[in-house]
């Protein structure tokens, strides 16, 4: 076995090995199986003692991890679940993630760092994890609720919301670039990345569509698991990569556009069925990919940034969110309800910090606080859900 064969060997092994652990003692003890995965990043990264995996390697391996990620939450997108609670979800997402991004960005400037990471650190906080939010709402049997449907229909214009943020990384780029690129330009920029994504979409959902089904159909029809599992992935790839390198959208919004085209047709459950295992491997390592970063002595020389960061991740946002739905004269148990699932960091933040990191828009440091802010966003999560009910809030 060559060298570069070991090195990838030993991130599978001690990776997973020590991410099934942690998940599982997450797991038990009612918290987000990622905070385990997390925490075993971290623990065979550069900024701890002992093993040490290959960071680029990992970081390699992960990319797949985002595109099957990316592919799963279009897969997942229906739009009946937010046409059901749109009058709510629609403008409280908006506003609440108006209103963190605000927030954060006018915090991060006033601490000295570019506008552009602070807007996009801003966006990175303002959203929330969906497979956080699913966990607390099914432990605490509520997902099939009206105040879990209006939760998972407020995380759906969310997620909106991050793929309009993920338009905006190349555009920030240019700014941070070139000292003269004036908002003017930003704008064209991104409206030019807009028309690009409208362009994947329209074909993707007419011609796209029909032949992507039809292939399927017919690769369905030979009966095969491995054959038909293989021309889910490679249409996956096909799409993300092609509208990359034909238009320059980001390819995780092309696998996104991917999971959509495959979600529209009547194969879905099959797709599901056998693409998720292969998507959940990766995005465990995307994970681990994402604990390896972590440096936590960044906190103890941003401590401000990080407090700061933290209370509008759990203060702030929680707050806005109950304010909202408290206006819209929903009863006080629906609105603490979604007020604390809202009270956390995941998945897409990462995504869309992982990309700005890419082209330079944030520093080292800010990756870094964003992840420890994650890890401590959902630690706490379930524990405000458990004190909620401890008070007996009225419905």
């Amino acid at each position: 076995m060559d060298a570069l064969n070991l090195k990838i060997v030993l991130i599978l092994t001690i990776g997973f090995g020590l991410a099934s652990l942690l998940g599982y003692l997450t797991q038990r003890a009612k918290l987000s199986p990622i905070l385990g995965y997390l925490i075993a990043g971290y623990l065979i990264g550069p900024y701890s003692p002992g093993y040490t995996a290959d960071l680029t390697l990992a970081e390699e391996l992960a990319e797949i991890g985002v595109i099957l990620m990316m592919f799963g939450v279009g897969l997942h997108f229906k739009w009946q679940d937010l046409l059901h609670t749109s009058h709510i979800a629609i403008p409280g997402a908006i506003c609440q993630t108006l209103m963190s991004t605000i927030a954060g960005a006018v915090f991060i400037y006033y601490m000295g760092w570019s506008l552009e990471a602070g807007i996009v650190l801003g966006l990175a906080i303002g959203v929330a994890s969906t497979v956080v939010l699913v966990r607390l709402l099914s432990d605490n049997h509520i997902l099939n609720t009206p105040e879990g449907h209006i939760a998972v229909g407020w995380l759906i214009v969310e997620d909106l919301i991050t793929v309009v943020a993920l338009l905006l990384i190349q555009p920030l780029a240019g700014r941070h670039e070139g000292a003269d690129f004036s908002v003017l330009q930003i704008s064209l920029a991104f409206g030019l990345m807009v028309l690009k994504f409208i362009i994947v979409c329209l074909v993707m959902f007419t011609v796209g569509r029909r032949i992507v089904a039809y292939f399927l159909s017919k690769i369905m029809k030979t009966e095969s698991h491995e054959l038909f599992t293989l021309s889910v992935l490679a249409i996956t790839f096909i799409i993300a990569t092609g509208s990359t390198l034909l238009l320059g959208t980001s390819i995780a919004l092309g696998a996104f556009i991917a999971g959509i085209v495959m979600g529209q047709t009547n194969m879905r459950q099959k797709i599901y069925l056998n693409s998720m295992p292969l998507k959940d491997a990766f995005s465990v390592i995307f994970f681990l990919s994402i604990g390896m970063l972590f440096n936590p002595y960044a906190i103890v020389e941003n401590y401000v940034l990080f407090i700061g960061i933290l209370v509008i991740i759990l203060m702030l946002k929680p707050l806005v969110a109950f304010l909202i739905t408290i206006a819209f004269k929903y009863p006080l148990k629906t609105a603490f309800t979604i007020a604390i699932a809202l009270a956390q960091i995941g998945e897409f933040s990462f995504i869309l910090s992982e990309e700005a990191l890419k082209y330079k828009i944030i520093p080292d440091d800010g990756y870094d606080i964003l992840v420890a802010c994650a890890l401590v966003s959902i630690a706490i999560n379930p524990l405000f859900y458990k004190f909620l009910k401890t008070e007996k809030v009225p419905a």
